[in-house]
């Protein structure tokens, strides 16, 4: 776990994280108030030059529209003209804050200008001229000469269209420059208000985030204390689950090994014990054809005779699955007529069906095509389908073998009417050493080996094998094989597992 001592790198962080958002904080509120600053700047500008604009427009309505000529407009105006006109632009145009005043005629010629140097220059702005011509007020922001001779004032320009008494157009404008310093007083003071008003509504803002800035950093000191609790847990139980990965993977190769052992052991074993019991099975033969046993002795060579084939088919069983797990299980492929291979298992049944009082019957179509596979190993899968279906049927039963072919595939059905299994066993009914509940309560002998032994021998031919059952009413099994195998050109093949 991670200590959590005052010495932590999150609380030697804190101020840092603290300082950290207060500077983002200012930075973003300066923003705004600059923002904000600006845009007043300019809405407080745009007032001024539209209530000088408006100043401008009554003064040129209210004195020159009436004292002034249509011929002032037409050509540079003469002496005695400009001396009158400069009695009336000084008495009542020239007012406190105009700085200059022009008159403009139609073609962009100063006819007549307070400043007398400029009379009969062209406008330096034509464009706007024809706009005003036009009818509308312009006005911009441009650095001049005063008509008392100072250079480079700043000034607003209001250009004014003048209309004359009976004419509808304008025959010319009057241009009017104000100093602009009237209205940086009136920007000045709504800056200086506003900067104000923003210092101190920031400095509240600012100190109203503190508390909030250290409330942040300290759930962030929180979050992330457990993040690294949570880190380091999750780092402990990675190396545990590592440690069981490790014990498990050796394990699971032990487990291997010891599968290995096991499987070479039966298959060492099966062997072994088929060389004994292959003696003592010729031995009892023997002794069976001497004929001079009594009855008492050849009932006892019986059950010895018995017995031993009952533990050779369980050591032939075990050697089949051995070689199945060690990938040593080989068949002998040919054509094989199945017809003759079911009359066969039929007949050698016939004997065990009939001690039990079953009757045993047969209906084996002939197949359009010979099958390639092993005939050894069909023959195996039969006699443990039917050995199966006499074993669980009791006496007066029925079990019947059929052989057909449709859709490429050749089927054996073995169906009997006998104790039938229950729903929840019929997965379990082809795994090793399986014994159903049926077969137990009714101490029906066997190793649960031979269905197991079938499906592997039917899937091993490209086949399948499936099971219905109804209890007391009985099963059926059937086996589909494909009449065509890949490889059936070769006499031999070997099938790994």
């Amino acid at each position: 776990m991670v200590s959590t001592h005052p010495t932590d790198g999150s609380t030697e962080h804190r101020p840092r994280l603290v300082l950290r958002f207060a500077l983002y904080a200012g930075a973003v509120l300066l923003a705004a108030g600059l923002a904000i600053s600006w845009l007043v700047n300019r809405e407080v500008a745009s007032r001024a030059q539209r209530t000088l604009e408006s100043q401008a427009r009554a003064v040129v309505a209210a004195n020159l529209n009436e004292h002034l000529r249509p011929s002032d407009f037409s050509a540079p105006v003469t002496r005695a003209r400009r001396n009158t006109l400069d009695r009336l632009f000084r008495q009542n145009i020239l007012i406190p804050g105009v700085v200059g005043g022009r008159v403009v005629g139609r073609n962009g010629t100063i006819t007549y200008a307070a400043n007398h140097i400029l009379i009969g220059t062209p406008v330096l702005h034509a464009a706007e001229l024809q706009q005003v011509l036009a009818g509308s007020v312009r006005r911009g922001v441009v650095h001049t000469q005063t008509w008392r001779g100072q250079r480079n004032v700043k000034v607003l320009r209001v250009v004014v269209p003048v209309r004359l008494k009976g004419r509808s157009q304008p025959i010319g404008a009057v241009e009017l420059d104000q100093d602009y310093r009237a209205v940086a007083v009136s920007v000045g003071d709504a800056r200086g208000r506003l900067a104000l008003i923003l210092t101190l509504a920031l400095l509240a803002l600012y100190i109203s985030l503190f508390p909030i800035l250290h409330r942040v950093t300290r759930q962030l000191e929180a979050r992330n204390r457990r993040l690294r609790e949570d880190a380091a847990e999750r780092e402990r139980l990675l190396e545990e689950a590592e440690s069981a990965r490790l014990l498990l993977a050796a394990q699971n190769d032990r487990l291997l090994e010891l599968d290995r052992l096991k499987d070479e052991f039966i298959s060492l074993v099966s062997h072994e014990l088929r060389t004994p019991l292959t003696s003592i099975r010729g031995y009892v033969e023997l002794l069976q054809e001497d004929g001079r046993l009594t009855e008492e002795q050849e009932r006892y060579v019986g059950v010895v005779d018995r017995n031993s084939a009952r533990l050779l088919d369980l050591v032939s069983d075990l050697l089949f699955l051995a070689q199945v797990d060690a990938g040593k299980l080989t068949f002998e492929l040919q054509p094989v007529e199945l017809d003759i291979v079911v009359a066969e298992c039929v007949e050698a049944s016939q004997p065990a069906a009939a001690a039990k009082g079953i009757e045993l019957v047969s209906s084996a179509q002939r197949l359009p095509a010979p099958l390639q596979g092993d005939p050894a190993r069909l023959a195996q899968v039969l006699d443990n389908l039917v050995s199966n279906a006499l074993k669980f049927t009791p006496a007066g039963g029925r079990v019947e073998v059929r052989l057909s072919a449709a859709d490429g595939v050749a089927l054996i059905e073995v169906e009997d009417t006998g104790l039938g299994l229950a729903e929840d066993e019929r997965e379990q009914l082809f795994e090793r050493f399986f014994r159903s509940s049926r077969a137990a309560e009714n101490a029906i002998p066997g190793t649960g080996l031979g269905l197991a032994i079938a499906k592997t021998i039917v899937e091993r031919h490209g086949g399948r094998i499936q099971l219905e059952s109804t209890i007391d009413v009985g099963t059926t099994v059937r086996v589909e094989l494909p009449l065509s195998l890949s490889g059936s050109a070769r006499s031999r093949q070997e099938l790994a597992a």
